[in-house]
């Protein structure tokens, strides 16, 4: 192990005298990276960010899975102390409430797919970069499980997947600019999960002050739909009819779109055993839910918009890659370009995939493989045609999207 973690990702021998950043959210992971760090004598600052969840009507941390306490934001001060490093606390409640929260309900309010974890992590690395920066240091350390791949001689950054699959992040870390990513340090990149809890034992890291379960936040949690209640406008409360199916034929009542999650089961009238309704849109001044099959989700060609490129993707032909799905699963398919942030993407066989969701493209499937790039789902809602002697899908902007 000690020969992986010298070959892992880390500054020459000669820079590690310089100032480091370590993001510490109270996970086993980023508490081994403390130590590591320490260990190859760098002059670290522990940096916790702290976001609360302003008049939430219950215990924000049944909710908010990476939320910490008073108690244990003073275990992490403690730690930092025991290792002689100093720590401070960034407070972004109202960020939260923006970029987060705000947005969480909106999707609620509309019958839309709601990325709010992947938001909160992109806000929570720049609210660690900017801290970063106020004490001028060099770098930012975390305990993520992917790889940065730096270009020394033009700047160009490349993201890829680690040596552990099933803890593999890489898709969170290619959402981010190319300015945070140019900064960090993953001392873990190399390694395995197992290996990461041999360290904590050797390090004597008993347990860790928190376990963040990604994706599990906010809805997870009946709070949340008190939360709503007092939060969203009237017209949201109003009742309404579920129609189901492509013949829209009425399949029951509603008392809110609040109450509900896009792609959520919907038990409806008439329903035949072994049948799924799900939610599939809201129509606000019909004031009805639409609900269809879950076959309706089982999706051979997506578009994808707002995407975000790895250094150096090809982009002015079609490419061949792998998409990673939820389940973790790596399905190749093939990569249509059709602006600079957005592209035709056709797989190998029809999967789940729910429009809204951001997902991630490699190169490769399995370890250690370059993102290509990630971007959000739109529906294609007919299937385009290709012209003739060009390879590039085409698609009717107007009318598809």
């Amino acid at each position: 192990m000690s020969k992986k973690i010298q070959e892992t990702y880390l500054p020459e021998r000669e820079s590690r005298k310089s100032r480091i950043v370590i993001g510490l959210s109270g996970g086993l992971n980023s508490m081994v990276v403390a130590y590591l760090l320490k260990i190859q004598k760098y002059d670290l600052m522990g940096v916790t960010i702290s976001m609360n969840w302003d008049n939430y009507p219950g215990q924000v941390e049944n909710s908010l899975s990476c939320h910490l306490s008073t108690i244990q934001i003073d275990k992490i001060k403690d730690f930092c102390h025991q290792l002689g490093i100093p720590h401070f606390v960034v407070k972004g409640s109202d960020e939260f409430k923006d970029v987060v929260i705000d947005s969480w309900m909106s999707s609620r309010l509309t019958g839309t797919k709601s990325n709010h974890c992947l938001n909160c992590h992109e806000l929570r690395m720049k609210l660690l970069y900017q801290k970063m920066v106020e004490l001028e240091a060099q770098g930012l350390a975390t305990g993520h499980m992917a790889k940065i791949f730096k270009h020394e001689a033009h700047g160009s950054v490349y993201v890829h997947s680690s040596n552990d699959e099933a803890s593999d992040q890489s898709t969170l870390l290619s959402r981010l600019p190319h300015d945070i990513l140019n900064k960090l340090i993953l001392p873990l990149s190399d390694l395995q999960q197992k290996e990461i809890d041999k360290l904590a034992e050797n390090f004597g890291i008993s347990h860790q002050l928190k376990k963040v379960n990604f994706l599990s936040c906010i809805d997870s949690d009946k709070d949340s739909l008190n939360y709503l209640e007092l939060n969203v406008p009237k017209r949201y409360k109003d009742s309404g009819e579920v129609v189901a199916g492509v013949d829209k034929a009425p399949a029951g009542d509603h008392q809110g779109v609040y109450q509900f999650t896009y792609a959520q089961d919907l038990p409806v009238q008439g329903q035949r055993q072994n049948e799924v309704f799900k939610l599939t849109k809201y129509h606000f001044k019909e004031k009805k839910i639409e609900v269809l099959k879950s076959d309706f989700f089982q999706r051979k060609k997506i578009f994808l918009n707002h995407c975000r490129l790895s250094d150096e993707t090809p982009w002015h032909e079609p490419l061949s890659g792998f998409i990673k799905l939820d389940s973790g699963d790596f399905v190749s398919c093939f990569i249509y370009p059709k602006n600079n942030s957005s592209a035709l993407v056709e797989l190998e066989r029809p999967e789940y995939i729910l429009e809204g969701e951001i997902v991630t493209l490699f190169r490769k499937k399995g370890k250690n493989a370059k993102v290509f790039l990630t971007g959000q789902v739109r529906y294609v809602q007919e299937e385009p045609q290709l012209e003739e002697g060009n390879e590039r899908a085409k698609v009717d902007y107007s009318r598809d999207y």
